[in-house]
């Protein structure tokens, strides 16, 4: 029953994304991010949902007369330049596993459907509903655990979904998905739609705790400090983060509170050291193969990574850590592309993030002396925690070619080059309305709800 309903309502999702560019891309992110099939035990589970959207992404592109011209700024530019760099390293690469080839392909759909939310996603209103779709995407897998996980009294193990990975991915995915809740919870006009996104916020953060993720756990520290940081209303933040910092020591099952006094003895964790193992094998294939390293995922196949333990001892010099006796995945976004990509890679991954960063201060230069922008101000400065909590958060995690960083990074970008043709040259767009200036979202603009600096 549950296929055929969801079946119904893709192909009704499926005619109205043929024929609009927007909702198709709303569509094939949703599928991205969510997986559904994964929750379907008949004909829907098998179906390759993803290659339908973007068949339906492409047709739109053809269809659809309302659709921009893509542009081009830093951001498409060095995403273009780092999958370029993945497609070289690939090509010469030294491990030929059906999971490189995923990666690569993975990688080059990510950057279509970058190029394809500049044509589509480039005002408040597709931005607004692009923000529900990660939302509602990503979100729900984090939010339908921590459901269970309450449900149960703290009883409940989490498996994280195939398409996420382990609990320490679901983790940091959850944290980078909780301030667009907490951004839809500032600006829905619906109190019925704003207590949703609150209930869904409480539970995303039951979520994190439920997979008793040490990494989710400094990511949440981030998410506090960050929001009691820049709140203008810093005595209520400060209130509901203590709050719910009393309620998880006194509520947390005491396995939970066990594996978090592990993180102060790091260093005789083996799992933590066998992250630094991993490290320096990547570092020592970057080092042999600076200008395209191994190749996507080279150290995880069994043939390179045996090759690779011989050298292991290499760099005992620098750090002493237990020889490995498998392959082993990066453990770190940052050696992830470093062996990966060599040199290269790690430099074009870095300068992707930059660009993030760098959008989000212009953004919050142009929308500094306007207040009917204050919705655009407070997306920015909450995508920012995003990109922050990715940063601690995927230290630790082989996270570099996660969807939903980038579709970040993209939205990013299209709300500054939105900014950037409605206010720096003041040039409104075809059927773009300026919200009232007493009324932005449902939220007077006078008021401290929901602002941020």
């Amino acid at each position: 029953m549950r296929d055929l309903a969801f079946m119904a309502l893709f192909l009704f999702m499926l005619i109205n994304a043929a024929r609009c560019l927007h909702t198709s891309t709303m569509l094939w992110a949703w599928i991205a991010l969510c997986a559904p099939q994964q929750y379907m035990y008949g004909i829907a589970g098998a179906l390759p949902l993803n290659k339908i959207a973007v068949i339906a992404t492409v047709i739109s592109v053809f269809i659809d007369q309302t659709k921009r011209k893509p542009y081009i700024d830093w951001h498409i530019l060095l995403v273009g330049l780092f999958v370029l760099q993945g497609v070289i390293s690939y090509s010469v690469g030294l491990s030929g596993s059906d999971r490189t080839y995923y990666l690569l392909d993975k990688m080059l759909k990510i950057y279509l459907l970058c190029c394809v939310m500049t044509m589509a996603n480039r005002g408040r209103l597709q931005i607004h509903s692009m923000v529900i779709i990660i939302c509602l995407g990503m979100g729900i897998h984090g939010a339908l655990e921590g459901l269970k996980y309450i449900d149960s009294g703290g009883g409940h193990v989490v498996v994280a979904p195939p398409s996420i990975g382990d609990n320490n991915y679901l983790a940091m995915a959850t944290l980078m998905v909780m301030p667009l809740l907490v951004y839809m919870f500032r600006y829905s006009e619906s109190r019925l739609i704003r207590l949703s996104f609150a209930g869904a916020l409480l539970a995303c953060f039951a979520g994190v705790v439920a997979t008793a993720s040490r990494g989710g756990l400094v990511g949440m520290g981030v998410f506090g400090v960050f929001l009691f940081l820049h709140s203008r209303r810093k005595m209520a933040t400060l209130l509901v983060i203590v709050v719910l910092a009393a309620g998880l020591a006194y509520y947390a099952p005491g396995r939970w509170l066990e594996r978090m006094d592990t993180i102060g003895v790091a260093d005789e964790d083996g799992s933590f050291m066998n992250r630094v193992s991993s490290w320096k094998l990547n570092t020592i294939m970057a080092l042999d193969r600076p200008l395209v390293g191994g190749g996507y995922s080279a150290l995880e196949d069994w043939t390179i990574s045996d090759i690779y333990r011989q050298k292991f001892h290499r760099l005992d010099s620098l750090v002493t850590s237990p020889e490995p006796t498998a392959p082993l995945a990066a453990h770190s976004i940052y050696f992830e592309t470093l062996g990966d990509l060599g040199f290269p890679g790690l430099f074009l991954f870095l300068a992707v993030l930059f660009t993030g960063f760098r959008n989000v201060h212009h953004i919050l230069r142009y929308t500094r002396q306007d207040e009917s922008l204050i919705w655009a101000r407070d997306l920015a400065v909450l995508f920012r925690l995003s990109l922050i909590v990715f940063m601690v958060c995927g230290a630790l995690l082989s996270a570099a070619y996660f969807e939903l960083i980038y579709i970040m990074l993209t939205q990013i970008s299209v709300l500054r080059h939105h900014l950037e043709e409605t206010v720096v040259v003041a040039k409104p767009l075809p059927g773009y309305v300026l919200a009232a200036p007493d009324a932005v979202g449902g939220i007077p603009v006078g008021s401290e709800l929901g602002r941020y600096r």
